[in-house]
């Protein structure tokens, strides 16, 4: 992470607490086992923006602190590593990003936490908590969390696109990349 500046802190709290709130409260609830939610913008942000440690800091945090205060389930320490790889993965591939930014690599920066994580270890843990047979569980939530995985990623591409990120000195400064229009 970098040096631990008020302004990081305050950075990482907020996207710490946009996460609570898409992960908590702008969720859609198909089974107990399978959701539609976007809580993964945040901690992708933290780790792109702040490095590996801050978005797997990120990551852990909103877990633990949203599953501890508002779920009736409670906290499942299993389940906490995939919004770590969520932000740490992001943060270690961000120099693919800093060489050149376009859509598919951010799909490339992106995608792999999903992948392990969304796709693979939460629906492993899943079947094994819920008793539901795993590739009847992988069918349904390897498709899903590869549209999530893509919306997520054009969400911060285009955050990026837009310029936001650099107006307000999070993103490194630089010419944004854009597509010239015929």
């Amino acid at each position: 992470m970098k040096t631990r500046t008020t302004r990081t802190l305050v950075s990482l709290a907020l996207l710490c607490a946009m996460e609570i709130v898409l992960a908590r409260f702008c969720v859609i609830w198909i089974t107990n086992s399978i959701k539609i939610t976007f809580e993964a913008i945040p901690i992708l942000l933290a780790g792109l923006l702040f490095g590996p440690l801050a978005g797997g800091l990120v990551g852990a945090a909103s877990d633990i602190l949203g599953a501890a205060f508002l779920s009736g389930l409670g906290w499942t320490p299993a389940l906490t590593v995939t919004p770590i790889l969520l932000g740490v993965l992001p943060g270690l591939l961000r120099p693919l990003l800093l060489k050149k930014s376009n859509l598919p690599r951010f799909f490339t920066v992106t995608f792999p936490g999903f992948i392990l994580g969304s796709m693979l270890w939460t629906t492993c843990w899943l079947s094994f908590l819920y008793g539901t047979p795993l590739t009847a569980l992988l069918m349904v939530r390897v498709p899903l969390y590869c549209m999530i995985g893509v919306l997520d990623a054009l969400a911060v591409y285009y955050l990026y696109r837009s310029g936001a990120l650099q107006r307000i000195g999070l993103w490194p400064a630089g010419k944004v990349e854009r597509r010239e229009e015929a």
